[in-house]
């Protein structure tokens, strides 16, 4: 198993370069394919769940968006009001949002980052981030799962993969598709793992909400920092 310093550096690779593209592609409204629209599909209900449950949140204040992408769900939390801190371990991907910010008119609201999320040390009200701990096996899925849960002051909203032999089928599928037209690869974690995790750092799971769309399978959550 690669180190986890190695394992960032891929990433940081991969959605610096062919993986921006593909991913830019699937956060916009282009055409897709059959795999990359489903993937499409699923991403834009997970924001529009977590958005909702902004709802029920404190009054904003401050916010981390770690693995902002091309920034969707930065622009998101800057017109509730929140204070946004958006960070990307890769720089393609901090550009993207610095520019949709700009485009918005909300960049006094946005401060984007190139960040890895060890990196980051300034805690937030409410974090999110999504579809980014799904890249990291076991053990630096529970590393860095902890860390996120420590820069949380009241609220973490999370994505991760969560364990069945359905998605694992499916990701093999995936496999056999054309390279171009190929899944990311994703690590599996059990449900129990994380909530385990997560309650050894504080913070008790709230909500659950499983995202299933052909190729895109998810378990977002929110978790809430215990009141001692």
């Amino acid at each position: 198993m690669l180190e986890l310093s190695q394992h960032k550096a891929q990433l940081r690779d991969y959605f610096n370069g062919l993986g921006f593209e593909r991913w830019s592609a699937i956060y916009g409204n282009a055409p897709l394919s059959l795999v990359r629209q489903s993937i499409r599909d699923g991403h834009n209900r997970m924001l529009a769940i977590a958005d909702s449950w902004l709802d029920d949140q404190p009054p904003p204040t401050t916010a981390l968006d770690v693995g902002c992408g091309v920034g969707l769900f930065s622009l998101m939390l800057a017109r509730r009001g929140y204070r946004v801190r958006a960070a990307d371990i890769a720089p393609q991907m901090v550009a993207a949002t610095a520019q949709a910010v700009a485009e918005a008119g909300l960049s006094d609201r946005v401060e984007c980052v190139e960040a890895d999320i060890e990196s980051l040390r300034e805690s937030a009200q409410l974090v999110a981030c999504f579809d980014v701990l799904i890249h990291y096996p076991q053990p630096a899925f529970s590393q860095l799962c902890t860390h996120l849960a420590q820069l949380t002051e009241h609220t973490l909203l999370l994505t991760y993969a969560p364990y069945s032999t359905l998605l694992a089928a499916l990701h093999r599928i995936g496999g056999w598709f054309p390279h171009s037209q190929r899944r990311t690869e994703i690590q599996m974690i059990r449900d129990h793992e994380v909530a385990a995790i997560l309650n050894q750092s504080g913070l008790q799971v709230r909500r659950v909400q499983p995202i299933r769309s052909r190729f895109y399978h998810v378990t977002l959550i929110e978790a809430v920092r215990l009141v001692s």
